[in-house]
């Protein structure tokens, strides 16, 4: 069975450090978890994360006259250590018979869920070691990004973002059916 997943996450060139998940699976199950433990500081230095990721979280405005982009509610229920976050989505994988995970543009959005665990060799056993990518499924059907359904609302937010990416799926699906 196919999850469709998406992340968000701080990426300085050297880590890539998450900050949210959305899952999806095509038995209508979901699953989203914003880190508790994502440096705030570097998103705050980074105007596109600003700009498109911080208005999706969960967070405690800034005080008039404070400085900055306010902070995370880290008591939000969404909210979660990455330890938490990590046994949550291995539960949420291994509960899905012969898992299939799909991302589009996916060889980050792995990389961010496998450093869950740490390094590579960590990761649990039944946990896919790659993503199947919608961007190459695409392009495999003759259809380039922007042929897709594009999506009208809630971009950046990793749940928003992962319900879409089944949006996609399932128009390509109609398309290789042909």
């Amino acid at each position: 069975m196919r999850v469709f997943y998406d992340t968000e996450f701080i990426d300085d060139g050297r880590t890539i450090d998450l900050v949210s998940i959305g899952m999806v699976a095509e038995d209508g199950r979901e699953l989203y978890a914003v880190s508790a433990e994502f440096d705030q500081i570097a998103l705050g230095r980074n105007g596109w994360l600003v700009d498109n990721v911080w208005s999706s979280l969960p967070v405690i405005e800034k005080a008039p006259g404070e400085l900055g982009i306010g902070r995370l509610d880290l008591d939000h229920p969404d909210v979660r250590p990455r330890a938490q976050i990590a046994r949550l989505v291995e539960d949420f994988i291994l509960t899905t018979p012969d898992p299939q995970l799909w991302a589009y543009y996916a060889a980050y959005d792995h990389v961010a869920v496998a450093q869950l665990w740490g390094p590579m060799i960590n990761l649990p056993r039944g946990i896919p070691m790659q993503s199947d990518d919608l961007v190459t499924e695409a392009k495999r059907l003759g259809l380039r990004p922007m042929d897709l359904p594009q999506q009208p609302d809630g971009l950046h937010n990793a749940l928003a973002d992962a319900r879409h990416n089944l949006v996609r799926a399932r128009f390509m699906d109609e398309i290789a059916s042909r």
